[in-house]
């Protein structure tokens, strides 16, 4: 299975508890940053990460890093214009598969996602935190944080192979702060009743409160174990 790839422009601090949090699980991080002692920094800090010093705005740079089909970029600069192109760059030339951008003024977010960025956040502890999630967990496909993060919301498909495969909501172990609130199969969208059983390749899209995210994600994707057969 090859690494998960996340490219990170910008966020001197906030970059470096990217950078932490996805190196722990074996991602493979690239962090591009314009000032040249905080490059320096995280050059030695993370030695099996890539950290190119330069403008996050200019398409030449990504070409040298060679970032296309990236997993995830997530564009944390200072000026919210400059995330934009960045990201702009990222999603329509390089094909990275999701992005984000960070802006200081929420007005932006709006506005940006009319220029076909879907993914803006005005809080970038939020959006650490659901970066850190995404390219965790492969399979959440979206989480969206709500009330400040205190309430989620998230997309996964149905793995084949998982525990909750074949089994009906009433029978599946997910906490109690937690719901499936529609399953989506073969484009039709189903409100499940406690008699619904999940099939493989079914999108769940479920709320939850914050204590409870990782409790539901585990019990989302957790594999059946393998029996013997007789």
């Amino acid at each position: 299975m090859s690494l998960y790839r996340v490219v990170v422009v910008g966020g001197r601090k906030k970059a470096d508890f990217l950078a932490n949090a996805l190196i722990k699980r074996k991602m493979h991080v690239s962090l591009i940053n314009d000032t040249e002692d905080f490059c320096v920094e995280m050059s030695h800090k993370y030695p099996d990460a890539i950290v190119a010093c330069g403008d996050g705005t200019k398409p030449f740079l990504y070409e040298d890093l060679h970032i296309e089909n990236s997993d995830i970029f997530i564009a944390m600069m200072p000026s919210d214009a400059d995330n934009l192109i960045a990201c702009q760059l990222a999603k329509q030339i390089f094909k990275v598969k999701k992005v984000f951008c960070t802006v200081s003024n929420p007005k932006n977010v709006e506005i940006f996602k009319m220029l076909g960025i879907s993914n803006v956040i005005s809080s970038t502890y939020i959006v650490a935190n659901m970066i850190e999630q995404l390219a965790t967990l492969r399979n959440i496909e979206n989480y969206i944080p709500i009330e400040q993060g205190k309430v989620g919301l998230i997309e996964t498909v149905v793995e084949e192979g998982t525990q909750i495969c074949f089994k009906a909501i009433s029978e599946l172990n997910i906490p109690k702060q937690s719901i499936i609130a529609c399953i989506i199969r073969n484009g039709e969208s189903i409100i499940p009743k406690g008699d619904t059983v999940i099939y493989p390749q079914d999108k769940l899209v479920c709320l939850f409160n914050d204590g409870s995210k990782e409790e539901l994600v585990s019990a989302l994707c957790k594999k059946e174990r393998h029996h013997v057969n007789h």
